[in-house]
């Protein structure tokens, strides 16, 4: 009797074993890292700022300026792309207005000095638009105002700047 109780036993582990998964192979001491995939696809472009669009400024909208005296800025291309206005009182900010689109858009200069600053240039902003002239070089006109080659820039929050060349004249 003592034989077949050890072979029962034995028997077991022996089932056991069989039921048991294969063992591991041996690794060779470094760990595999996957291989990368690469995509198919090209990479996707970062989208670019919109551009500000302006609009020509129509005689409405430069109706709205208070200010005893005007300038205007028409682009190369001879559009009229803002119009100012200022009195002859240094304390006092001149005004501006451009189409942003269709929409008239009323802009405050950023320093005192009338009209005479406007004149010489400016900076203004007003409803999350920035606009300033840069004056440039003298230009002969036939009245007594004055007109000079000038570059407007332009900015925006969430917009590609842009900068417009033209003409800046001022005058009576």
């Amino acid at each position: 009797m003592r034989s077949l109780t050890l072979v029962g036993p034995a028997a077991f582990v022996v089932a056991l074993a069989a039921c048991s998964p294969a063992p591991a192979p041996p690794g060779n001491g470094e760990a595999q890292q996957p291989a990368p995939v690469e995509s198919v696809l090209p990479p996707s472009p970062t989208p670019s700022p919109a551009p500000i669009v302006l609009g020509t400024v129509t005689e409405a909208a430069a109706a709205r300026l208070q200010g005893e005296l005007r300038c205007a800025f028409l682009s190369d291309a001879g559009r009229l792309v803002l119009v100012g206005a200022g009195n002859v009182d240094r304390a006092s900010r001149a005004t501006v207005v451009v189409m942003r689109d269709t929409t008239p858009v009323l802009l405050t200069a950023r320093e005192a000095g009338g009209f005479d600053a406007l004149t010489r240039g400016s900076s203004f902003d007003g409803e999350k638009l920035i606009v300033a002239i840069t004056r440039g070089a003298e230009r002969t006109t036939g009245h007594e105002g004055s007109s000079h080659t000038a570059t407007l820039s332009i900015e925006a929050p969430g917009s590609a700047p842009q900068a417009i060349d033209g003409v800046w004249e001022c005058g009576p």
